[in-house]
Parts: structure tokens; C-alpha cells; sequence
């Protein structure tokens, strides 16, 4: 078994996945804020978008690699990382599991065992304002807990004994506490410690804690409980909630909701690609980064429709921190000083993960959170963090590009810019003039600086003006819009950028291009699934609903669940079963083995998707209940937030349409 199909239980820091088998229940602990930062490729003069543009021109591989190399010294990462923690392993005498359930909508859960003949049951919670994990177990029931640390684990420690780590400082009060302190190999980083602790008259609590004093895990579990269902019920009181026929799309959004509102929490820790669920035998993959080229954006989805807008703030202030380094990178990209650029991969201090260069370039991940920025301040009506942040970040992504653009037949065009992720083995395949995501962000960048403008009192830029006006809205050929100007979507592909203008951007007038997105939708039907990840089903959903074809949209999500994800319901990268995706858990298409890599960006845009299935907004336009199919006879959606402030409610029942309640 994988720890990730375990419950899933997080305070916006630490985060417990509670799972096992036979007598022992496994509690693998994360913390979203445990970093290593050693490593890391800090952007260079040699960077500059002249020299990229040139190596890419002349063909010169050799060269435009180069440029993104470094050297790592020896007993170093080659990036930072998230760490692995550990474990909690709770040995139950005489028992036999059975299963466990956790209950979304109050943040409980249980698991069943048999002991003696009978079927027992013991009760778990997690809570942000006592910062704990705990358990209670029925009366006369035995049992015996170990804290394991990451550095107990061969693979962890195969990797992590290199580059530096000792063993952990283990503490144990015998059979009534015990822990350790894990010191990571960083100046100035503080150390993490993991403890548990028998409380109450039969109850197991856990607690993390940073710093030198090691974490004491004391609040009992009816405490715990108590303050989990007052912060649960209090967070659907305030977000949106659906009811749907189907129990599959159902659980998409409640179990959806529940991970992204704790993941994202207003108090906690900006969340990664797996949050604070982490992995305590091996290292996170993809190093547990912040990817800022669909990503976080999708993590972070759920609280726009959701209304949980105070979520999207933790986030916001780590990328507004960072913005020193994005000048200077803007600075060495394309020589201005009012610049920014966010690479698409980087750690929670903004510096870039890895050599992949077409991300690293990859401007459209500084728009898109701009895009973020500029949705929470229609969303929340926030005008003084435009003021103070959000127009600031937008009008700096603009002037990239507008550095990067040149005059090309009478108009403005980006002469050469990624498409992500698509074809970086080719130097020549992987980027192209004008691609269609690159174009839909500008638009909607130039778009909201000039709504911007208009909301703070003050001038336009013309050039913002200028942008919208000149630059193409896509590029395309027969087959729709291409990824760049000659490059068609060929085969199946995981990232369906080029269709971005549609959504998120919502830059392209769909009843002005009908046959242009026909084209497209038949080319991207026709390419298939082959090549899909977990985190596109959902997209690939919302674009089925913008254009209305709601039997797909259900599908799709149907889909997502069925195939991306295991049978604890954790959202995973790979799907865990073949047939839909060559992107499996096996390692080969029809193979076996342990390859499950959790994301979370799949499972809250699944929430997101169905969001979008009740309420679509286009150009100005609201649709209600698009993507619903015409089978749903009845289906009902309570205080989903629209763009201009105001929350909803409605149902559709027999096909009609009744408005139940609108505030603002």
C-alpha cells in the first residue's frame, strides 16, 4: 500500500496521512515549510533573451544548454528539495484493520479493526488552532507507538546520507512519549522535530514543531475533534457547496474542497504540488516545487468559485516577497529595470529549480499568477492590495513582454517563446514565433492592467492599449490553434496551453471564432488521451463546459477519478490504471510496481471543474448549469462567488432554472 491512499489530515503546516494494515496504523508525517535550499540555478547575464534567441536561430544546442548549466559541489543537491519527515507507527495487539473513512464536511475520521471478535473503532481529528493530529481508542484496547524518522528508511537515507543528513536525535518517555529532532545540513535553517504522546484516558496525539525545542504533542482528542468540526463547519458556511445526481462528481467536489481549503489555508503554508503531504520513505518528486506554468494555479483554483478568497493571500505574499529576485532576473533576461520573471519551477524563496530552459523562460507563468492577482481583486473587491502589490506585479510581467516583442508585418509578435513543456529535447521543435498560450496571457495581462488603471483613478499606458490591439489573439492554421506559428497540436499532449485563450484566459470571443475553436476541438479530440496526466482531466473538463458540451465535461471528471486515482481517492500524476493514459503507475503500460506520484493540483481542479459545470462566466456572459448533462433532473449549487462579487445560489430541476439566492 502507498501512504497517499491514506486519510488525509493537515492543520496548514504539518500534514498526517493515516493508513496500514493488519495491527499497525502508519501516520506519515509532512511539513509543508520543510525545506532544503542548497543548490538552485540563479539567472545569469549569459541568460539574456538575445543570446537564447540566437542559439535557438542558429540551431546551436551546445550553446543554449550551456547557458542553463551549472555546477553543483560536491556533497550538495542539485536543487533544493522538500524533505521527507517520518512516520508514527502505532502497533494495535490482537487487532485486524479493516477500513477507514473521513468525513469532509467536519475533518473526522475512523478507522474499523477487529479485535476479539468484535469490530472496534478508533477516532481521529486534526486541528489548526491546537496544531495536532489525535486518535482515541476504544477502552481496553492495547497498543504501542515508534516515531521513525526519514533518515530509518533505505531510500530516504540512500539519498540523503550524501548530501549531508545525519541520523535524527530520537527522545522517549517509554510507553508515554517519544520523538526526535532532525537537524537539516543548511545555515541559518532551523531544525524540525516530530513527538507523540499517550493523553487523555486511551488517546495517541502528534504534533511537529521547528526550532530547538522539540514538539510536545498535549491537546487531547475531544479538544481536537471539537475545534476541527467548528473550523470544517465554518468553512463550508462560507464557501460554495453543490449537490449533483452523481455520487462520483459529488465526491470530486466535497473531498476536492476539503484538501484544497486546508491545503491552501489562510493561516498556513503556500502550498506545493503535494502541500504538506509528503512522502516519508523517499524524497518528493519533482523536488515538492511550486510550478508555476498550470500547477499552483490549478491548487489554488478552488478558492476563486469556492469563495475562500482569504486563501489565495499566503501565496500571493510569498511570490510578492520574492520580487527583488524577479527584477534582477528580469534585469539579465531583457535588460529593463521595471521587470519581472517568475520561472515555471522554483522553491519557496523564488529561486529556480532545475535546468529545464523552456520553463525557466517560460513568461507566461509570471502573467498567469499576475492573472491570479487581478481575479482575487474582482473576486474579493480588494482594491487595496491592487493598490499596494497586485498592480505593481502585473505592470513589471508586462514590460517583459513587451521587451521580448518586435515589430513583424505591420503588427506585434513575441518572436520566440515556449509552448510548455512541448518538444525541449529539439531546440528547434520546443519554441516558436507568437505561441497561443504566450499570446492569450498577454492579452489578458494588457486586458486587466487596463481594467486596473480604471478601478485606482488612474492614466492607462498606452502600450497595454497598444498590446491588445496589435498583437495576434492566437496563432492558427486549418487544424485551429496551433501551439506557434507552424506548429500544429500533432499528437496527444498533457498541456493544453495553446487552448488557453478559451481558459482560463478567456481572451478569445468564442462566438466571433466558431469554426477556428471547432477546428481546434476536432484536432484535440482526434490526438486523444494518450499523452494525459492526471492534472489535465479536470482542464480538459472546464474547456468541454466553455464551449457546452456538458456530456463530456461529466466525463471527463468520471474519468479523472477513475483512472488518476488510487482507491483512497488520493489525486495522482500517473494514472493508476492503463487503458485511458501511456502515463501509468507501472513504469510500463501493462506492467506492475509502487509508481504512484501524488499531486494535488488534479484533485482541486476536479473541484474547480465542477464549479464550472454550475456557473461559467465568458465575455461578460453567465452561464448557468453549462455542464451539466441533460440527464441531471435535478442539480443544486449554494453560494458560488461570481467574478463581480456577487455569491449564488440556484438549482435546475426538470430542466428549469430557479435563482434561489443572490448577496454580495
Amino acid at each position: 500500500a502507498s501512504c497517499h491512499e491514506g486519510m488525509a489530515f493537515a492543520d496548514g503546516v504539518s500534514g498526517v496521512l493515516v493508513w496500514g494494515g493488519g495491527d499497525t496504523i502508519n501516520l506519515t508525517v509532512g511539513r509543508a515549510d520543510l525545506w532544503d535550499h542548497r543548490g538552485g540555478y540563479p539567472w545569469t547575464e549569459e541568460q539574456s533573451y538575445t543570446n537564447i534567441v540566437a542559439a535557438v536561430r542558429s540551431g546551436n544546442a551546445e550553446r543554449l544548454y550551456g547557458l542553463f548549466k551549472k555546477t553543483t559541489p560536491p556533497g550538495e543537491p542539485n536543487n533544493p528539495f522538500m524533505l521527507p519527515l517520518g512516520r508514527i507507527v502505532i502497533t494495535v495487539r490482537g487487532a485486524t484493520l479493516r477500513r477507514g473513512e473521513l468525513d469532509p464536511m467536519d475533518g473526522t475520521g475512523f478507522i474499523e479493526f477487529e479485535h476479539g471478535g468484535d469490530i472496534k473503532r478508533v477516532e481521529m481529528a486534526m486541528s489548526k488552532k491546537s496544531g495536532a493530529f489525535a486518535m482515541e481508542f476504544p477502552d481496553g484496547i492495547g497498543f504501542s507507538a515508534t516515531a521513525k524518522s526519514a533518515m530509518e528508511f533505505e531510500r530516504a537515507r540512500n539519498a540523503l546520507a550524501p548530501i549531508g543528513y545525519l541520523d535524527a536525535e530520537k527522545w522517549s518517555d517509554g510507553d508515554e512519549a517519544g520523538g526526535f529532532l532532525w537537524r537539516i545540513p543548511c545555515e541559518g535553517d532551523k531544525p524540525v522535530s516530530l513527538g507523540w504522546a499517550r493523553t487523555g484516558r486511551n488517546g495517541v496525539t502528534v504534533a511537529t514543531a521547528r526550532g530547538e525545542s522539540p514538539a510536545r504533542a498535549t491537546a487531547e482528542y475531544a479538544k481536537v475533534a471539537s475545534e476541527a468540526r467548528e473550523q470544517w463547519a465554518e468553512f463550508w458556511r462560507e464557501g460554495a457547496r453543490v449537490e449533483v445526481p452523481d455520487p462520483v462528481i459529488q465526491r470530486c467536489f466535497d473531498y476536492g474542497m476539503y484538501r484544497a481549503g486546508i491545503m491552501t489555508d489562510f493561516e498556513g503554508v503556500p502550498a506545493g504540488l503535494q502541500g504538506a503531504w509528503l512522502e516519508d520513505d523517499r524524497l518528493v518528486p519533482w523536488n515538492g516545487d511550486y510550478h508555476f506554468n498550470i500547477n499552483v494555479q490549478e491548487c489554488y483554483s478552488p478558492n476563486f468559485r469556492g469563495g475562500h478568497f482569504k486563501n489565495l493571500m499566503p501565496l500571493f505574499r510569498m511570490v510578492l516577497s520574492w520580487r527583488p529576485l524577479l527584477r534582477d532576473n528580469a534585469k539579465k533576461f531583457c535588460g529593463i529595470d521595471d521587470g519581472y520573471v517568475l520561472p515555471h519551477s522554483v522553491d519557496d524563496r523564488g529561486v529556480c529549480i532545475g535546468g529545464f530552459w523552456t520553463g525557466t523562460i517560460d513568461h507566461a507563468s509570471t502573467a498567469w499568477v499576475a492573472a491570479m492577482m487581478m481575479k482575487y481583486v474582482r473576486y474579493s473587491g480588494d482594491i487595496g492590495f491592487l493598490r499596494s502589490d497586485a498592480y505593481d506585479f502585473m505592470k513589471g510581467a508586462m514590460n517583459v513582454y513587451r521587451a521580448m516583442m518586435e515589430e513583424y508585418d505591420g503588427r506585434l509578435s513575441i518572436p520566440l517563446a515556449p509552448s510548455p513543456e512541448w518538444g525541449a529535447a529539439d531546440v528547434r521543435m520546443a519554441v516558436g514565433r507568437d505561441p497561443s498560450f504566450q499570446l492569450a496571457a498577454a492579452h489578458r495581462l494588457a486586458r486587466d492592467l487596463i481594467e486596473a488603471a480604471a478601478l485606482l483613478g488612474e492614466a492607462a499606458d498606452p502600450m497595454w492599449a497598444d498590446v491588445d490591439r496589435r498583437l495576434p489573439a492566437f496563432s492558427s492554421d486549418e487544424s485551429g490553434i496551433t501551439l506557434f506559428e507552424g506548429q500544429r497540436l500533432t499528437e496527444s499532449h498533457r498541456h493544453h496551453s495553446h487552448m488557453a485563450g478559451l481558459y482560463p484566459f478567456n481572451t478569445i470571443d468564442f462566438d466571433n471564432n466558431r469554426d477556428t475553436v471547432a477546428s481546434t476541438f476536432y484536432t484535440w479530440v482526434n490526438a486523444g488521451t494518450g499523452q494525459w496526466t492526471g492534472w489535465c482531466v479536470p482542464w480538459a473538463s472546464i474547456l468541454n463546459t466553455h464551449v457546452g458540451n456538458a456530456k463530456a465535461a461529466a466525463e471527463l471528471l468520471r474519468c479523472w477519478d477513475n483512472y488518476f486515482c488510487n482507491p483512497g481517492h488520493g489525486s495522482l500524476h500517473n494514472s493508476y490504471s492503463p487503458g485511458f493514459s501511456t502515463f501509468t503507475i507501472f513504469g510500463s503500460f501493462c506492467g506492475s510496481g509502487d509508481g504512484q506520484v501524488m499531486q494535488m493540483d488534479g484533485q482541486c481542479a476536479a473541484a474547480t471543474a465542477v464549479m464550472e459545470m454550475m456557473v461559467h462566466e465568458t465575455y461578460d456572459r453567465l452561464d448557468l448549469f453549462k455542464g451539466c448533462p441533460d440527464e441531471w433532473k435535478t442539480v443544486r449549487f449554494e453560494n458560488i462567488a461570481l467574478v463581480d462579487g456577487r455569491r449564488l445560489s440556484a438549482e435546475r430541476v426538470d430542466g428549469e432554472i430557479r435563482i434561489l439566492e443572490e448577496t454580495r
